[in-house]
């Protein structure tokens, strides 16, 4: 038969186990994978207050990253000597779910995109932000590949989004 003091430890040791467990596992972030193609292009209506002209259009993705979509420029650079057709470019991306929810990203990438001879291409990151809703706090990233289609950007996205 046991000793009631060895079962009496081996239960709090479950217990402290369980909880430890519980805790730990709440403070680890979710995430799950992005793979999605944006379809966009610059528009000078649906643009946020203030901002006259940006880049606006759709998301479709696997397992319902499906929405809107708005960027707005924050900064353009110059060419570095090396690579003369590639200009830097960064600013701020905000995905819109229907469910009203909304993740938001820094977007930067280098390309060529012409939207004039409609050739070229870009490469360049997502830094998940934070959002609103089920993406309060998102962090995380996605990998981005552009090149321009007859009247807009085609964007593949992926990477992945984490929440807490």
């Amino acid at each position: 038969m046991r000793s009631p003091r060895i079962t009496a430890a081996a239960a709090v040791t479950a217990a402290v186990g369980i909880l430890a467990g519980t805790s730990h596992a709440a403070a680890q972030p979710r995430c799950r994978q992005v793979d999605a193609t944006i379809s966009d292009k610059v528009v000078t209506e649906g643009c946020p207050p203030g901002i006259p002209v940006c880049v606006a259009g759709t998301v479709r993705g696997k397992h319902g990253f499906d929405g809107t979509t708005v960027f707005v420029l924050g900064s353009r650079g110059e060419a570095p000597p090396t690579a003369p057709d590639q200009r830097p470019v960064s600013g701020t991306l905000t995905y819109t779910f229907d469910d009203g929810s909304t993740l938001t990203a820094l977007e930067t990438s280098i390309g060529n995109v012409s939207t004039q001879t409609g050739t070229g291409h870009a490469g360049g990151t997502q830094q998940f932000t934070g959002g609103t809703h089920h993406y309060e706090g998102a962090t995380g990233f996605a990998y981005l590949a552009q090149h321009w289609e007859t009247d807009h950007f085609a964007t593949r996205i992926q990477g992945e989004v984490c929440t807490s």
